[in-house]
């Protein structure tokens, strides 16, 4: 992305005018605002410090020469005032009225932004920033690109380096809204779409301001890019919208239209819509660079780089790190030493960081593991540290406090013994006087009380009189009152009508002058009670009399005259009209005077009645009276009794309650005593030991701050590393502590700091392996604040957490399930616990806020949103992944999301598994008694933690008073230190017990210990193939039959060694037949490597030694070389590099002192049996060692060696891999475990598959897997499954899509639901996608010709249809069958050996099969059958021809096969002893073809490695095979190993630059084909100008094409020009020394390395330029040619139009010669520069002519021969000499094998050349002697 152009230099100007004019007040502001602009458009984008440094020293330049101001750069970028412009500075100003200034303090900006960080959290969900200066630079930034137009960002950094944070916080400082796509299950480019359409919609038609910020990690499909590179480049994205959503759109833009003044058509409101999106729309891209990913993108969506500016985000420096760290640990309480601590712990938490990175590429280098440390890691180690030591500080201040309370509780009860004996004794003589006082209190009380009892009975008998007059009295009032209570209501009445009159109411009678009759009725009868006269003058009188109302209202109505009454009665109120409602009528103010007059009437009648009433009540009050009084007489004399009693019993109370008090003091100082005997008796012991742990706690809480900081770093960083990457780590922080003076303990153990033991013995007991590591992994699930994601291959993890949470309702989900986010929603609901088992490198998006726990509070519910459903958030739930994935490469955005755990066995927790498995197999009695102890011992431990925590709690509970005082509390100490007393005592006795069972059980020890490095070894083969996978579970299955199935014996010894040979042989044959043969010995050299230094036998540097052939170090010192004449230089530097180990460092000196042994041992045949010919030196070391011998002097022998090294170590049996046995392998079989064949080119198990079918009586279906076959596939083993038939699925590895559904059918299989008949077959290429599941349960078997003629041979006497009886004896001519069978498979085993001999044995490698054999085998035993005389040239035909020969295309490789053939099918054959190799070795047997068991024999005594004789070639060629096959082990055995670490050097870039650069230094000027065509003109006697001139121009293109990209690469190199995919192959390419593919297509064919490719190029050059400046040559050198045949056909064409000869009448003859030619030949061409192969040419006496010349055999050691000068001699075809000789091919490489090119040649064959030779043609043939242009070295 280092591409620049002139649209960076318009955002240069953009940026510096975004500052008004009147805001620049001087030249200095302008230059400065210059250089930032500057540096946020191109210096933002270079990816490291010395790119910015090399930016940064040219803005200083140009500062100084063309602004004229003299600034260094520290001044400029690094002053007090730091270079930051914005627009933010006046924080509340609208966002319009805002101004892009320079920050005139930057001091003040962390503050600022804090206010605005506070916010965004009081609106938002809480975001936690801290705002060191590279995140203020970042958001800077970010504010900066956001004001602009059109502004967009691209963020490159590793995921959580805090770019979506920050881009966020942007926004809400430059006050737009946020927008980021939501994904979910099923999420796709609809969805995205839809989302797309939401936010032009807003920022297009509401003109919402908004940040559109997109991860990388939400890219589902590449499409996603492609839509945001248009809206990039253009705003929009074609088709986006259907037309009902545009006419929506036109609807809503129209009027912003309008107010723009813009014409109001379709095309413009369009136009002005997608202006109004790109102005409001800012993209924020937030990219990360791992991977090609990125790279790939910006190359094929330029947008991303031109239209973003990009900002890189940086690992955090170490100032950045200490000040966060600073920030969270200033408010820690440190105590007294806080300022020594405090910058220790900051400077600790950057270096773990720091340290941790460092650690992770050593770990890649190591283990090729990827891990990632990012800013998120950090932040992570700082949550949890502060957590954690607040956490663990609170625990140990109530420990602390609770073992100081109990300890205190039982000193002060020690003390309080002494004191209570003597208050006991003091006690005693007042109690007895207390006593005796209250007994004579007691006597005169009750004498006292007698007396007053009488007198109280005396009184009571008054009061109960008194009481009944009261009664009698109150019944006489209660009835007076009663009848008084009738006439009251009237009277009442009365009295308010007459308060209601008034003097206006009077006056309004007194006005009547003739008043109405009832006026005057009411009158006179007021008159008679008043007493006046009853007429209207008297009435008028009355009237008058100012107190008239209150006369009526005082009335004495009680003593009314009876006369008067009487009246009254008889005259009104029988009147029916004196009413008052009636009167009302006549006057309402006489109404109320009527109202009394009546109410007078009935009070009189009533009172009358009462008054009797009265004066009985007035007389029994009297008597009432005079009772009372004598009884107060009583009751005085009475109280003065009770009042004296009183006071004496009030004295008794008091001497009792003393008497009491000094009985119940007396009883608790007794019942104390009791308690502190029995709380002494109970705890006394474990005072000291209290005593001595809280006394030990005080320096352990001090240690905290270290100690947690080291536990938080080991949970947040170093989860994914093994043991070795953990201790080192830890090792070197602890040291880093101490010399930071951060105080911890002396030994860190996070099992002590974090762990707790009741839990983890728990675990233990669940399934967790008892190891260290193991546990570590538990400890770190159970504190981790995030979800777990384990690498758990081997399945521990799986069967741990299904026991652990199987009590909680543990649910488990797959990510391939359709269902499984409905399982997780109900779990996260109701809080149960949930494990998403075999995920892969990516988790399905849909799980990311579960992930991130993005829970929020909805009406005060906590929630969270999965998916589309919005749910229940329970604090209860937890959730689990796991991996089955051995090295799964999970991405930085996911690792910091997860707590990464490898979860991977250790030998030691295998080891303690399988300890168990063997002894609850062999003794289970002590398996079972062990098992029982375990369980007990864990309860046990549990119960006395738990009673131990409940004495203290009761203890600490008594706080304030003494624990003597709680009878309860002591009664339930008593209880528990009795109980656990009692558990102590069984917890003792079992540990007796379980000590000696262990004693029993460490005999089997070496059997787990063994067995245990045997899985770790097969676990190893994966590394080397996908499909080598084998699961724990398969594993401790083998190792189950092998219990059962070894020799029993008493003997413990012997049954030891029965049970370790019998299942490391049954384990060898198990895993062999699922290897390829290429693998089988590697696995075996595996075996006894890894055994040899499990038992300490082998230095593991020694074995380093072996696979890398080491570094000779101090190459300068090195002795030279003593045996110069045949020992060569390359050999001696190896005997120098292997002396720097111990053991051989006496080499070089032996190798000086005893050449001739050691040229012997080099020169030997078969070095590796002939190391007793070694020096005394050599013979005295171990059997390895002698192995890196034979490495260093003869490496082309190592496989035997190691062969033979291995057959001593483990037995001769290792080296022999069984054959192929399909029988075994089904009854291995269940019908859930599918049987997997790992295919090999040219082998097709279905034939034998079938006829094994048939053979059991089953029904067999298949089908070849493809696109659309998997339903078809899935209904096959469905009703395979239920009708039990064998179901095949074939080639696996073409349907990739469908493995996934394969696994799932697999793994639903249950043996309840499957017929037991059933099997599932299936058969696969290698492939890494093939289900790891069913790789590691699953049976697998490869099928392929075994390695090695014997093992060949053996093979096709053991296949069908050989090896089935009646076939093998049907034949009607035994003799002559069996031999010419046995040649057949002997030619069969040849034609595929031969391949290991590369084009040397065949041009192409054919994959001759089985299939060829056996068609073969039956024409054969046809043929013979049916003739009387074997019909040689028939079966000759068939089967070079059609059964082999239909497979064999190239015309040499087919001469080769005739051959071949010839020599089996020829009458020789029948004789007896024919030989089939010179030696004799191999040779057709007479009495061995009797049976077919002893033809077999026959065929095991021949070698196991076969000579290149037996295939007619010579011995050289085995140094070619034997190189390849030494360098396939050694490379593929080191993929087992760790790697070790890369020492220091030179970049990549570096590197590549400098070979680049030498070579453009060495590359001539292309040819001057002006100069070529003057010199060289197309004339027609002389061919070869235009063969020169067309050589020219094909070198021109070639040299155009390597200068010219070397060029670019250059460019690329330095971030002038993209670094395309072309350029990028081009520098993988130089990097490792190989020819890039884009030269090889323009230039001529070559398999050297780049350097010695560079080298010929230069030379063919050179003798171009020669030709080209000095005349046609003497000697032409083929190998200089482009085009060879164009030479050829050249020099036949000169000769053609010499003579006039019809030019396909000629050919060439041939003149060899070893002399250098001095002329031209009179005819044809001399050319020189072949190199033979298989053979060489002879070199003739002195005295002898050069016809002597002739093919002879290779010196030993040397491949490659010189060819002797050829004269090509072109003749007509009828003129040809005639010599015994061999049609000799011209190859342009060692290659050999070639295509058809578009001018009818091959690309690689040239010609025949007829070489003179003294031997037959098929001896030359069969020894594969070619010629050879260009050599790959």
């Amino acid at each position: 992305h280092y591409t620049f152009n002139l649209r960076d230099v318009s955002k240069v100007v953009q940026g510096v005018l975004m500052v008004k004019a009147t805001q620049i007040p001087s030249a200095e502001v302008l230059t400065r605002l210059w250089c930032h602009e500057s540096m946020r458009v191109f210096a933002d984008r270079f990816i490291d410090d010395h790119d910015r440094n090399y930016f940064m020293d040219l803005v200083t330049d140009y500062c100084k020469v063309q602004f004229k101001q003299q600034w260094s750069r520290e001044e400029i970028f690094d002053g007090e005032v730091k270079l930051v412009f914005g627009d933010y500075t006046k924080h509340g100003t609208p966002r319009d009225e805002r101004r892009y200034e320079m920050v005139a303090d930057s001091a003040k900006l962390a503050p600022l932004f804090e206010s605005y960080l506070d916010e965004y959290n009081a609106q938002n969900k809480e975001m936690r920033l801290v705002f060191f200066w590279d995140a203020i630079e970042h958001i800077s930034r970010l504010c900066r690109v956001l004001r602009q137009p059109r502004g967009n960002a691209m963020l490159v950094g590793v995921g959580g380096s805090g770019k979506q944070s920050l881009t966020r916080f942007s926004a809400y400082v430059s006050e737009m809204k946020c927008f980021q796509i939501e994904l979910t299950k099923g999420y796709g480019l609809n969805e995205f779409r839809e989302d797309l359409k939401k936010l032009f919609f807003m920022t297009g038609c509401d003109g919402t301001p908004v940040v559109f910020l997109f991860a990388d990690t939400q890219i589902v499909v590449e499409s996603f890019v492609e839509d945001i590179n248009n809206i990039l480049n253009s705003g929009e994205v074609p088709n986006l919208f259907a037309s009902d959503e545009w006419e929506k759109i036109l609807r809503e833009v129209r009027p912003h239209c309008k107010a723009a003044g813009v014409v109001e058509t379709k095309d413009n409101i369009k136009a002005h819509f997608i202006a109004r999106v790109r102005e409001n729309m800012h993209i924020v891209l937030a990219m990360s660079p791992v991977g090609n990913a990125f790279r790939v993108r910006c190359r094929m969506f330029p947008s991303l780089i031109n239209c973003c500016t990009t900002d890189w985000f940086d690992k955090w420096p170490v100032e950045a790190l200490q000040s966060v760290s600073k920030q969270f640990f200033e408010p820690l309480e440190l105590g007294e030493s806080r300022e020594a601590i405090l910058p220790g712990l900051c400077d600790m938490a950057s270096i773990i960081h720091s340290s941790v990175q460092g650690m992770a590429d050593t770990f890649f280098a190591e283990q090729k593991r990827r891990f990632y440390v990012t800013p998120k890691s950090f932040l992570e180690l700082i949550s949890l540290y502060l957590g954690a030591l607040d956490e663990k500080r609170v625990e140990m201040d109530v420990g602390i406090s609770r073992l100081s309370t109990g300890t205190k509780k039982l000193n002060e009860t020690n003390a309080m013994v002494q004191g209570m004996q003597e208050e006991l004794a003091a006690l005693q003589p007042e109690l007895e006087q207390k006593t005796k006082e209250t007994n004579v209190l007691i006597e005169q009380v009750t004498k006292d009380s007698k007396i007053a009892a009488e007198k109280k009975a005396t009184v009571a008998v008054d009061e109960a009189a008194v009481k009944k007059t009261a009664e009698e009295v109150q019944a006489q009032a209660d009835e007076a009152q009663a009848d008084l209570d009738a006439a009251m209501p009237a009277l009442a009445s009365a009295l308010e009508a007459l308060k209601s009159l008034n003097k206006n109411d009077i006056t309004e009678i007194k006005g009547f002058k003739s008043p109405p009759l009832l006026v005057q009725k009411v009158m006179e009868a007021v008159c008679i009670l008043l007493g006046a006269k009853p007429d209207w003058d008297s009435a008028k009188k009355v009237l008058g009399d100012t107190q008239f109302l209150q006369k009526l209202m005082d009335y004495d109505k009680d003593n009314i005259p009876p006369k008067i009454i009487e009246r009254i009665r008889e005259k009104y109120c029988t009147n029916d009209d004196f009413v008052p409602d009636k009167i009302a009528k006549a006057s309402s103010a006489c109404e109320g005077l009527c109202k009394w007059v009546l109410a007078m009437e009935i009070y009189d009648r009533v009172a009358k009645v009462v008054k009797p009433k009265k004066e009985m009540l007035a007389k029994a009050e009297a008597e009432y009276t005079e009772a009372t009084e004598s009884l107060v007489v009583k009751q005085a004399e009475l109280k003065e009794v009770m009042d004296k009693l009183a006071a004496m019993e009030a004295k008794l109370a008091e001497l009792a309650k003393t008497k009491q008090e000094l009985e119940a003091k007396y009883d608790d100082c007794n019942a104390k005593l009791e308690r502190a005997e029995k709380l002494m008796g109970g705890l006394g012991g474990e005072k000291v030991r209290w005593g001595e742990i809280s006394t030990s706690l005080g320096p352990k809480y001090e240690r905290l701050v270290g100690d947690v900081l080291l536990s938080s770093a080991v949970i947040a960083y170093l989860g994914p590393f093994t043991i070795p990457f953990r201790r080192e780590a830890v090792a070197g922080w602890q040291k880093l502590c101490d010399e930071r003076c951060v105080p911890m303990s002396e030994k860190f153990d996070l099992q002590e700091i974090v762990g707790d033991p009741v839990a983890i013995r728990s675990w233990n007991l669940q399934g967790l392996p008892t190891d260290s590591f193991s546990i570590d992994n538990g400890i770190i699930i159970s504190v981790a604040r995030r979800w777990p994601l384990m690498i758990d291959p081997q399945g521990q993890a799986n069967k741990w957490i299904r026991k652990k949470e199987d009590e909680a309702g543990l649910l488990v989900i797959k990510l391939t399930q359709s269902d499984y986010l409905r399982t997780l929603e109900n779990a996260i609901q109701f809080g149960k616990p949930v494990m998403c088992e075999n995920v892969l490198e990516a988790l399905d998006p849909a799980l990311e806020p579960l992930l991130v726990k993005q829970t929020f509070k909805q009406a005060g519910v906590e929630c969270i949103r999965l998916g589309d459903a919005t749910i229940e958030y329970s604090q209860d739930f937890k959730f689990y992944i796991t991996s089955k994935l051995r090295n799964p490469h999970y991405m930085p955005e996911l690792q910091v999301k997860v707590t990464l755990l490898n979860f991977m066995i250790t030998p030691a927790g295998l080891e303690d598994q399988l300890l168990g498995i063997v002894v609850a197999k062999e003794r289970p009695d002590l398996e079972e008694e062990k098992s029982r102890l375990v369980l007990e011992a864990a309860v046990n431990k549990k119960q006395l933690k738990e009673i131990e925590d409940q004495i203290l709690e009761v203890l600490s509970g008594g706080e304030g008073g003494s624990i003597l005082e709680d009878e309860g509390a002591i009664n339930i100490l008593t209880a528990a230190k009795t109980l656990g007393n009692e558990i102590a005592e069984k917890q003792k006795i079992a540990e007796e017990t379980e000590t000696k069972i262990d004693e029993a059980r460490a005999g089997y020890k070496p059997v787990a210990y063994r067995t245990s490095i045997l899985f770790f070894c097969i676990a190893s083969l994966a590394d080397i193939d996908p499909m080598y996978q084998y699961s724990l579970d398969w594993f401790i299955n083998l190792f189950v039959r092998a219990i059962a199935d070894s020799d029993p014996s008493s003997d413990l010894p012997v049954r030891l060694d029965n049970l370790i040979s019998y299942f490391q042989y049954f384990l060898y044959r198990n895993v062999c037949r699922s290897l390829f043969e290429k693998d089988k010995l590697n696995f075996s050299m595996l075996l006894c490597a890894a055994l040899l230094m499990g038992y300490n036998k082998m230095d593991p540097e020694e074995w380093r030694q072996l696979l890398t052939g080491g570094v000779l170090l101090n190459v300068d010192k090195a002795p030279r070389n003593p045996c110069k004449t045949w020992l060569d230089d390359k050999l001696w530097e190896a005997i120098l590099t292997v002396a720097q180990l111990p053991a051989f460092r006496g080499l070089p000196k032996s190798v000086a002192d005893a050449p001739e042994a050691y040229r012997a041992f080099i020169e030997h045949p078969e070095p590796h049996t002939a190391y007793g010919g070694l020096p005394a030196f050599c013979k005295d070391m171990n059997d390895f060692q002698q192995l890196l011998i034979l490495r260093t002097l003869r490496l082309d022998k190592l496989v035997p060696g190691i062969s033979k090294f291995c057959a001593s170590e483990l037995g001769q049996q290792y080296i022999e891999p069984p054959p192929f046995d399909l029988e075994g392998t089904y009854n291995d079989s269940t019908n859930t475990s599918p049987l997997v064949f790992i295919l090999s080119p040219g082998v097709d198990p279905m034939l034998s598959l079938l006829k094994f079918a048939e053979s059991k009586g089953r029904k067999i279906d298949s089908i070849s897997l493809g696109q659309g076959q998997g339903p078809h596939a899935e209904r096959m083993v469905a009703t395979g499954q239920k009708e039990g038939y064998w179901i095949v699925l074939q080639n696996c590895h073409l349907y990739v899509s469908w493995m996934i559904t394969l696994e799932r059918i697999v793994e639903e299989m249950v043996p309840d639901s499957v017929s037991d008949n059933f099997r599932l077959w299936l058969t696969s290429y290698p492939s890494p996608h093939f289900p790891v599941l069913i790789l590691q349960n699953g049976i697998k078997t490869t099928n392929e010709p075994p390695m090695g003629l014997r093992a060949n041979m053996i093979q096709s006497y053991l296949a069908d249809p050989i090896s089935d009886p009646e076939f093998f004896g049907k034949c009607q001519k035994q003799h002559i069958w069996r031999k010419m069978l046995f040649g057949l498979c002997f030619l069969h085993a040849w034609l595929q050996e031969r391949r290991k001999y590369g084009p040397l044995g065949w041009n192409i490698p054919y994959e001759f099969n089985e299939s060829d054999l056996r068609i073969s085998v039956r024409q054969l035993q046809m043929f013979i059958d049916n003739y009387e005389v074997t019909p040689f040239a028939a079966l000759n035909y068939l089967t070079a021809e059609c059964n082999y020969g239909g497979r064999v295309t190239d015309d040499k490789d087919r001469r080769t096969l005739l051959t071949a053939v010839l020599n089996i099918y020829c009458p020789a054959i029948l004789e007896a002893g024919y030989k089939l190799s010179d030696s004799g070795t191999y040779a057709i047997p007479t009495d061995e073809l009797d049976s077919h068991e002893s033809t077999v024999e026959y065929i095991r005594k021949w070698p196991l490695v076969p000579k290149p004789e037996v295939f007619g070639l010579h011995e050289n060629a085995d140094i070619t095979k034997d190189l390849g096959e030494v360098d396939l082990m050694l490379t593929t055995i080191l993929l087992t190993q760790s790697q070790g670490g890369s020492g220091g050097g030179k970049s990549a870039e570096e590197v590549v630059g400098d070979i680049s650069n030498d070579i453009l230094s060495k590359l001539p000027n292309n040819f001057d084909m002006e100069v070529a065509a003057k010199r060289y003109p197309v004339v027609y006697n002389e061919s070869m100008n235009t063969v020169l001139r067309q050589e020219l121009q094909r070198f021109n293109n070639l040299l155009s094409k390597v200068r010219g990209s070397l060029q670019q690469l250059g460019k690329a190199l330095k971030g002038l020009v993209v670094m395309s995919a072309d350029l990028e192959s081009i520098f993988s390419a130089m990097f490792i020394n190989r020819l890039p593919d884009s030269w090889a297509k323009v230039s001529y064919p070559s398999l050297k390395p780049l350097s010695a490719y560079v080298t010929e190029l230069l030379e063919r050059l050179s003798f171009f330029t020669g030709w080209l400046e000095d005349g046609n040559p003497v000697c032409y050198p083929m190998p200089h040619f482009f085009f060879v045949q164009a030479f050829m056909t050249g020099a036949l064409q000169n000769f053609a139009r010499k003579y006039t000869l019809p030019i396909d009448t000629i050919e060439f003859d041939f003149d060899f010669f070893w002399e250098t030619p001095t002329e031209k030949p009179e005819d044809g061409v001399h050319t020189s520069g072949l190199f033979l192969e298989g053979a060489r040419m002879g070199k003739p006496g002195e005295n002898s002519s050069d016809t002597d010349i002739q093919l002879e055999e290779s010196q030993a050691k040397i491949l490659f021969s010189p060819m002797t000068y050829v004269q090509l001699k072109p003749v007509k075809s009828d003129q040809l000499s005639i010599y015994p000789h061999y049609e000799c091919p011209v190859y342009r490489t060692t290659a050999r094998r070639g295509t058809l090119s578009t001018t009818g040649h091959s690309t690689n064959f040239v010609m025949f050349i007829r070489l003179p030779t003294d031997r037959l043609s098929s001896h030359w043939v069969i020894r594969g002697v070619a010629l050879i242009n260009s050599l790959a070295t």
